[in-house]
């Protein structure tokens, strides 16, 4: 019966045939299936990198429009309490009758809706006078 010194030595690995420090050539088509394996590698993850600020963005869009509503609430809430507010000063304060301050709040309401159509009627006037100046000169 062989001993366990004889059977490893029987059963030894011959030395590698090349020891060169040297790079072992690769074909063409290997080196190709790296490259593009790194490229799709890379597009991945770029991909993924836009697809997490894309997220971030609808996050940040979404907090943003529920401020934006929640800010709208409060506003109508404050107006209510101007309007009511206002309303007890005239009728109560000022002794004006209802009638009254409801055309006031109505006199109101029909200035300010008219002010921007005539601010933009004007900035529309003052365009076409520009153009007539820079056709004459």
């Amino acid at each position: 019966m062989p001993t366990l010194v004889e059977t490893s030595a029987a059963h030894a690995m011959p030395p590698p045939a090349f020891t060169s420090d040297a790079p072992v050539p690769q074909s063409l088509a290997f080196q190709l299936t790296g490259i593009f394996a790194s490229l799709r590698r890379l597009a991945d993850l770029q991909l993924t990198i836009w697809l997490t600020r894309i997220k971030m963005a609808a996050v940040r869009l979404l907090l943003f429009a529920l401020c934006a509503l929640f800010a709208l609430l409060l506003l109508i809430i404050a107006v209510i309490f101007l309007y009511a507010g206002l309303y007890h000063v005239l009728t109560d304060l000022l002794a004006i009758p209802t009638a009254w301050a409801l055309l006031i709040f109505a006199a109101v309401h029909m200035v300010i809706a008219v002010l921007p159509g005539i601010l933009a009627i004007a900035l529309l006037n003052r365009r076409g006078d520009r153009r007539k100046l820079g056709a004459t000169s």
